[in-house]
């Protein structure tokens, strides 16, 4: 499979996980899916363009979640130029210990996404807005894992073709 296909299939994957429909007490819990994507490829893959896509990604969830528009954008692209800034320090440490050293990270999304409401007068339960951080930091190891296994069968199978 093509790295762009990897890369554009799970960016897109992440938004149809954002704006599936799930029962209200699973819903306050929903991980932040395209977080966890834009800092996949932020993290790991230092040639994709991570900001790039996280702005694209974040006007799509602003269009689909009826949110004003640029708030997920600003918030994804300061995630994936944060974690870009991190990548030297994160690159060596295990997923569950990056899964923790994220979690700053999530919460100043969720900061902004937060902030951003308030401006808009967009009112929310201020306890729930924290939940998705835990279930955000608890999934980071699991899709890290699976993203970085669907990349590593990529690259094996890119070097049997070499001669």
């Amino acid at each position: 499979m093509n790295g762009t296909l990897v890369f554009l299939g799970s960016l897109l994957l992440a938004l149809m996980l954002q704006i599936v429909q799930l029962p209200e007490w699973a819903a306050m819990a929903r991980p932040a899916w395209p977080l966890l994507v834009i800092g996949f490829w932020a993290l790991y893959a230092p040639t994709s363009p991570a900001i790039a896509a996280a702005w694209v990604l974040g006007l799509c969830c602003d269009v689909l979640l009826n949110a004003a528009l640029g708030q997920h954008a600003l918030g994804l692209v300061v995630v994936a130029f944060v974690i870009r800034r991190l990548r030297g320090t994160l690159i060596l440490f295990s997923s569950w210990q990056v899964a923790l050293a994220l979690a700053p990270v999530w919460a100043l999304y969720i900061f902004l996404m937060f902030w951003i409401d308030g401006l808009a007068r967009h009112a929310a339960d201020v306890n729930l807005r924290w939940l998705p951080i835990l279930s955000t930091t608890l999934i980071w190891p699991l899709s890290a894992s699976l993203l970085d296994s669907i990349l590593s069968r990529r690259a094996r199978r890119n070097r049997m073709r070499l001669p």
